[in-house]
């Protein structure tokens, strides 16, 4: 086997899913190894072992951020590894939502008109205009009623009507007033202070030593101001509102060796566990999942990563995960999987995709944004429940979705 083969193959058995079985999960599992394999030459040329790993979610799917997915990273899973330095091409960005209960149902013509009043950039935190990204294509306010026959408990202090946001916002992506910016293409002063390496499957930009304490400091006060930022959003949308939960599922939640992209990622719960959200579509309920201690050993046999966790010496780390899927993720119509990846040079990767239909041509992609996509459905919650990661506590029906 040739040299860039064997690490390629060694950054595969890195990746570890329980995802969906679809072509989403298929194209992502095609990209992640040669995210992976840059991560684990930093890690030899650092003197480090080579364990970066990868633990896909039940919505895990592809990136449709071109830049991250050329630099050979997915999403819907947590990255983890060995080493106290910052991989800035996972672009992680303290994006969360924001689930809310409200005294009683809204007016929605007026908080309507309360969104687009946003557009102003009239509403300011720490000195610093917020913009209004709740119009973009990924992010939204569903206004909610609790389906309290289909429930297992009650919403939390008993609400009918919740609201959940899902919202981060550009503030910080370039230098800000908190730092030298999230994103390193977005930051000259972030690319000055990033190490770069060059390896057989194309770059990759780490910060280590105290510039990973100050990114990692600087992210912190990022992540403390999305979270705020959320709750002035929603103040001025809806006025009063109890806070049920506001969390993150894209950042350095854990560590600054520990990234979830996409997911929730918690401490062992003590008793009945968090509360996250759950969205698929508008078309179908959303849910409060309480989060439980998951990836058990029955899960893991039922995955079949018994053999491998136990050889790379990985049980302790993947079975401490704890995750949840954050939405529903992207999937393809059509495709069954990628028959193979043309590389041509680092970074310059296309991706043969199989068709569903044995007699339609076989196409090829450098980006999935090349694709049309839609969002799965039940079957994310289905396999959340299969793997026992956690179970829904509250059913909520979406009532409206908060458009312009």
């Amino acid at each position: 086997m040739a040299p860039n083969d064997f690490m390629l193959e060694r950054a595969r058995e890195h990746v570890f899913m329980a995802s969906c079985d679809d072509s989403g999960a298929r194209l992502v599992e095609a990209v992640l190894p040669y995210g992976l394999a840059k991560i684990h030459h930093v890690q030899r040329a650092l003197g480090l072992p080579e364990d970066a790993s990868f633990v896909g979610s039940p919505d895990c799917t592809v990136t449709r951020n071109e830049r991250r997915w050329t630099q050979g990273f997915g999403y819907g899973g947590v990255y983890q590894w060995t080493g106290e330095f910052a991989v800035l091409d996972i672009k992680t960005n303290a994006c969360g939502m924001l689930v809310g209960a409200l005294p009683e149902a809204p007016d929605l013509d007026e908080i309507r008109a309360r969104l687009v009043a946003l557009d102003d950039g009239a509403l300011v935190l720490d000195g610093v205009p917020l913009d209004n990204d709740l119009k973009e294509s990924n992010h939204f306010v569903d206004l909610c009623e609790v389906n309290s026959a289909a429930s297992v408990e009650p919403a939390p202090a008993g609400a009918m009507h919740l609201f959940i946001m899902h919202s981060s916002g550009h503030e910080h992506r370039g230098p800000s007033l908190l730092g030298p910016g999230l994103y390193f293409d977005e930051s000259e002063e972030l690319r000055r202070m990033a190490r770069r390496f060059e390896t057989p499957f194309g770059d990759v930009r780490i910060l280590e030593g105290e510039a990973a304490k100050a990114y990692f400091a600087f992210y912190r006060k990022v992540q403390d101001f999305n979270h705020r930022r959320r709750e002035v959003l929603a103040r001025h949308l809806f006025g009063r509102f109890e806070t049920v939960v506001n969390a993150t599922h894209q950042g350095l939640v854990r560590a600054i060796n520990q990234a979830n992209m996409g997911v929730y990622h918690f401490d062992d719960p003590v008793g009945d566990g968090p509360l996250y959200p759950l969205t698929l579509s508008p078309m179908l309920p959303a849910f409060l999942i309480r989060g439980q201690k998951n990836l058990s050993d029955a899960a893991v046999a039922r995955l079949g990563w018994d053999e491998r966790l136990e050889r790379l010496g990985l049980r302790a780390r993947i079975q401490s995960t704890n995750l949840l899927p954050h939405g529903g993720g992207y999937v393809f119509d059509g495709i069954q999987g990628v028959a193979r990846v043309i590389d041509g040079g680092p970074d310059a990767r296309r991706f043969e995709l199989t068709p569903t239909d044995p007699t339609a041509a076989m196409r090829v992609i450098s980006t999935p944004r090349e694709l049309p996509y839609r969002y799965r459905g039940l079957e994310v919650l289905e396999r959340l429940e299969e793997l026992a990661l956690g179970r829904p506590a509250v059913t909520l029906d979406i009532r409206a979705v908060v458009t312009a």
